[in-house]
């Protein structure tokens, strides 16, 4: 991330890094899920998935990576259940519009789960994790 800028009212501000290979957009999508009402996310499509990240507080979505990395979604709950210190700290996004659907960690430890099991799509996370 190249910047995290406070703001009093709405907390951090994250932005992706850019990259001559992606074209990172914005997008905000309503969810009765989240207190906002709605999700306001920074987003690019990558092996036929969305990789998105919260615009307000910098989360990722890790359905978006974990697929595009070719795995199942029982996969993720496999991996998600094998570490239960991640149940404190992730967020489930079900119902409402399908593209913001599934499971959401704070940028850190996207970060870290990235660089353990995202090594062939590296280049592709650049916009995410510089």
């Amino acid at each position: 991330m190249t910047s995290a800028h406070p703001s009093s009212s709405i907390g951090p501000r994250f932005r992706p890094y850019a990259s001559s290979k992606h074209q990172v957009t914005k997008g905000r999508y309503i969810t009765s899920n989240d207190p906002r009402g709605y999700i306001p996310v920074y987003e690019y499509p990558l092996n036929g998935q969305w990789i998105m990240m919260d615009i307000d507080d910098g989360y990722i979505l890790w359905t978006g990576i974990w697929k595009a990395l070719g795995n199942s979604k029982a996969d993720i709950v496999k991996m998600i259940d094998s570490q239960p210190d991640l149940a404190s700290v992730i967020r489930r996004v079900r119902g409402g519009y399908l593209k913001i659907q599934g499971t959401w960690m704070p940028y850190e430890v996207a970060l870290r789960l990235s660089r353990r099991v995202a090594w062939p799509i590296r280049d592709d996370l650049v916009p995410l994790f510089g």
